[in-house]
């Protein structure tokens, strides 16, 4: 068959399935700037299995709620509405791909092909801080799609290729026979589908992370190619040659070390369970997983090594200074003591975050923290005793929170947690994991074991519930923290159910 011959066949979908009726809402909602979740809920509530697996999803390692999410609802607030978007056309699409029956390739060991590297290619994101997971994720998963829908338009392309064949004989082969290879025709199908640009034109850079362009959905393909390459690795004989051929791809496009390509791959080998189990498909087995994770250490041992004979010869690099660099700036947003953001990026942020809550009807919840007789810890046990716990409570409240959430030190011993979209319920339930989270914290062992606990203020801006300036969304915080000390501390209050009872005053508009 000829390449445009094959090119008109896929364009008109011949045999191939395109997006169910729910995932054709799903994009079109994804496409419209005022989108109510509400809309969202509705459409992805008329199939009771893919309101499952997005409550499931929201309950699972992918966010790590300490409360269960009970509604569809309230899992769309936790995991956010372009996730749940992609998440629920994934699953939508996944569903129907499985009903064809590849020809000449290895259909189970495509589809755990395709998993893993979704999966890795969210790691990659979630580590090198691209953002976008859910997007990642669903171009991972169809990076690869054209291979089927190249098998339905001509049967027996596939089975000229001798077995067993790699990605990358894929790869050749279908250059060698239609001038192109698949990446370029998936990118084709899913604009066809009317996907999102970041998602499709992903995909068309999946064979080659080098060739993605330096920007925003640049990265995103950056991801997904790298992927890809990790899912290959670990079908391949010549695993350990290929990890560490990738762990330099992941240093050169998306400036990743070694010790965090190595995080990347413990980050993978926990979200697999929960892949597997969403996806109800096995994808890595036990001593796959025990092997990759051997070898990705020993990779950073010998690194480790190297780089510290290098150190004793060598001066302060090129690549030193730009590191310095970067940090420099981080710095000057972030505490000096804690690395939790400083006063005047929290006072910026809050207020565009303020600014957004009001202009689209977005709910916004703050929650103001402030550590229970801080100043007896310092009296008792000195000033640096009080440094760790300040330290130790910042990462606390960090891992408390989604990743769109802000931890700032707001002054002294006081911290002020910023949850966008969030309503006073979910703000509550975060508001209780910090309460628990630092009441177990034993902050200085080595002096005797010192525990604090903190007292928790909440206010939160509702279309409903508005105030005229984010300085009065502050004082409301602020009443509920006194609120809360006066009740007897390591406790939370919340502003709205001060208000309503009549001891505090109200300060809305």
């Amino acid at each position: 068959m000829l390449p445009e011959d094959f090119e008109n066949r896929l364009k008109a979908q011949v045999d191939f399935p395109s997006p169910s009726k729910v995932a054709t809402e799903i994009i079109a909602l994804a496409r419209d700037p005022d989108i109510e979740m509400s809309k969202v809920a509705q459409a992805v509530g008329r199939d009771p299995a893919m309101t499952a697996k997005i409550l499931r999803i929201a309950n699972s390692a992918f966010y790590a709620q300490r409360r269960p999410s009970q509604n569809l609802r309230q899992a769309l607030v936790i995991i956010g509405l372009n996730a749940a978007l992609t998440l629920a056309l994934s699953f939508s699409l996944l569903s129907s791909m499985r009903a064809l029956r590849a020809v000449g390739i290895d259909y189970p060991l495509f589809w755990r092909r395709s998993l893993l590297a979704a999966t890795a290619a969210r790691a990659f994101g979630e580590l090198g801080k691209v953002g976008h997971a859910e997007d990642i994720f669903l171009a991972g998963l169809l990076q690869d799609i054209s291979v089927l829908a190249l098998d339905r338009v001509s049967r027996d392309f596939y089975s000229k290729l001798p077995q067993p064949s790699t990605h990358a004989d894929w790869i050749a082969y279908e250059i060698k026979e239609l001038g192109r290879d698949h990446a370029y025709y998936t990118a084709q199908l899913l604009k066809s589908w009317n996907l999102p640009e970041r998602i499709w034109s992903a995909t068309q850079y999946s064979h080659d992370a080098h060739e993605a362009p330096d920007t925003d959905d640049g990265k995103i393909a950056r991801c997904v190619a790298l992927g890809s390459d990790l899912a290959e690795a670990i079908v391949s004989k010549e695993r350990v040659a290929a990890i560490g051929v990738l762990a330099a791809n992941a240093r050169s496009v998306l400036g990743m070390s070694h010790e965090q390509f190595t995080e990347v791959v413990e980050r993978i080998l926990k979200l697999i369970p929960e892949t597997e189990e969403l996806y109800e498909t096995s994808i890595l087995n036990v001593e796959d997983a025990e092997n990759l994770l051997a070898e990705a250490r020993e990779m950073l041992a010998v690194r480790n090594l190297h780089a510290l004979r290098e150190v004793s010869s060598l001066q302060a690099t090129t690549s030193v200074l730009l590191n310095r660099t970067e940090e420099a700036e981080d710095s000057s947003r972030r505490d000096s003591l804690t690395g939790a953001l400083n006063r005047p990026w929290l006072d910026r942020l809050l207020d565009r975050e303020f600014t957004q809550a009001v202009v689209f009807g977005r709910d916004l919840s703050i929650a103001h923290v402030d550590i229970d007789r801080f100043k007896q810890v310092n009296e008792r046990f000195g000033t640096q005793t009080g440094d760790r716990v300040l330290q130790s409570c910042v990462l606390a409240l960090q891992a408390c929170v989604r990743g769109s959430d802000l931890v700032a030190r707001f002054s002294g011993e006081e911290f002020l947690v910023v949850l966008p979209g969030a309503d006073q319920q979910i703000a509550q339930q975060v508001a209780r994991r910090m309460l628990g989270a630092i009441a177990d914290i034993d902050h200085a062992p080595q002096s005797g074991g010192v525990r604090i606990t903190v007292s928790i203020g909440v206010a939160t801006y509702t279309p409903s519930q508005r105030f005229a300036s984010t300085l009065a969304l502050l004082e409301a915080a602020d009443h509920a923290l006194y609120a809360a000390k006066l009740r007897g501390r390591n406790r939370l209050e919340c502003f709205a159910d001060l208000t309503a009872s009549g001891r505090a005053p109200v300060t809305s508009s």
